[in-house]
């Protein structure tokens, strides 16, 4: 809050990226502790509900408030871009972090 009250042309600019969607085979798409994820639960998905670390970060941090940038992206739906094989929390590349990095960049 302090660095958003400065007025002045050389305090930092804050720009915050949400955390992306998870895309576990869970309620809620997020990693559960290795010892209670069996094969079927550690399975990637297409497609989440929701993404509750996201909303929660939306909730917290506001555009021009704490932060100067809130850059959120939809991927609730992009699973299948995710690598795979057990790996629900990275995408492959090129794909929705390109994205992400261009955005960021546009932001500056």
């Amino acid at each position: 809050m302090p660095l958003m009250r400065s007025k002045s042309e050389h305090r930092p600019k804050i720009v915050y990226v949400i955390t992306p969607t998870a895309h576990f085979n869970t309620p809620d798409g997020q990693y559960i502790r290795k010892d209670r994820m069996d094969d079927e639960r550690s399975k990637c998905v297409e497609r989440v509900s929701y993404n509750p670390r996201a909303e929660l970060e939306k909730r917290i941090l506001k555009a021009g408030v704490n932060v100067d940038v809130l850059l959120d992206y939809d991927d609730l739906e992009l699973g299948a871009l995710h690598v795979q094989r057990g790996d629900c929390l990275h995408y492959c590349m090129p794909g929705a972090a390109d994205l992400v990095a261009a955005r960021l960049l546009d932001s500056f």
